[in-house]
């Protein structure tokens, strides 16, 4: 007897601020907004590694800042959704929850690559 193993990939819904990224290009021009933009998504992923490290090595505080670091750059480039998540997991280090912790952690690093692959797809589309 044999079985098959399925393994279903949760995509997320990523919401992106569009009058945040108007914004940025109208007081920044086309040009230097969509290099921003460029330059935040590739931050946002060194902090996230940085929160990944920090949660294996069990330094809530630290993933607790990086967390909130995370969520305020986010807020900055209009990635809604990704730092809504990254508050909530800012939240459950608060509370030292490790089973919403893991959960919530999953879903930011699924929202992550979801969000960073937006962002500068919005910048390369909305720079034509």
């Amino acid at each position: 007897m044999s079985a098959q193993v399925y393994q279903w990939r949760k995509r997320e819904a990523v919401v992106l601020d569009a009058a945040r990224i108007t914004l940025l290009r109208r007081s920044l021009g086309d040009q230097r907004a969509r290099e921003i933009l460029e330059e935040t998504a590739f931050h946002l992923a060194d902090r996230l590694a940085m929160l990944a490290a920090a949660r294996a090595a069990r330094n809530l505080d630290e993933a607790r800042v990086c967390a909130s670091r995370i969520a305020a750059m986010g807020e900055q480039v209009g990635l809604v959704s990704f730092a809504r998540v990254a508050r909530d997991l800012e939240a459950c280090l608060a509370l030292g929850d490790p089973a919403a912790e893991g959960a919530v952690g999953a879903r930011l690093d699924r929202l992550g690559e979801e969000s960073f692959a937006s962002l500068v797809a919005y910048a390369e589309q909305s720079a034509l």
